[in-house]
């Protein structure tokens, strides 16, 4: 039975191997098998590295000649990178982390030497804030709440994510890969 192409993955040797296994996968827009091809590079410029760096690749759901695809393509990104976010989910996660500690967002921004100004980490969390409600369902699948001293929501929600991904070094990295969903819409 094929698989559906997914959203996210964990590394570079991972996102290579899904691609050389691309025409055993559904396309996500016609459910097609044996249509999906290799197409471009996704390339974008993470604050983290210098210059530009492989966000991931994208896939063609090819309808030339007597193929019966739809003809779109799609995106397969590596779980690290927040999608439409020059921020890497790394970094976002130690400055949430930085937060909940008791470190105030400006200060979290300097010590972390977040290259961007300090309105952007504002924007963020703005962002983050309007996608509680939906990102609290997703980890309500994997682990009931923790009890939290927090009265703020969002760290509330970083203490949640904490404890649904307790072995993982960056946690927002895992949940893109586990539920196949972009953290930020």
């Amino acid at each position: 039975m094929p698989r559906k192409l997914p959203r996210f993955v964990a590394n570079v040797r991972e996102l290579e191997a899904l691609l050389l296994g691309l025409k055993e996968l559904l396309c996500p827009k016609c459910q097609k098998v044996g249509t999906l091809n290799r197409h471009s590079r996704c390339l974008g410029s993470d604050l983290s590295a210098q210059g530009e760096s492989v966000r991931g690749r994208r896939a063609f759901c090819s309808n030339r000649g007597k193929r019966p695809g739809c003809g779109r393509s799609f995106s397969i990104f590596l779980a690290s990178v927040l999608p439409r976010h020059t921020i890497t989910a790394p970094l976002f996660w130690k400055l949430l982390l930085q937060w909940l500690s008791g470190s105030t967002i400006w200060a979290s921004h300097k010590a972390l030497a977040v290259p961007f100004g300090r309105d952007g980490a504002y924007a963020l969390l703005r962002r983050l804030r309007r996608r509680l409600d939906g990102l609290r369902s997703w980890l309500c699948r994997l682990i009931y709440p923790p009890s939290s001293t927090q009265t703020d929501p969002l760290l509330q929600t970083v203490e949640h994510f904490r404890a649904a991904f307790s072995k993982s070094a960056c946690c927002l990295t895992e949940f893109q890969n586990h539920f196949q969903a972009p953290l930020m819409g």
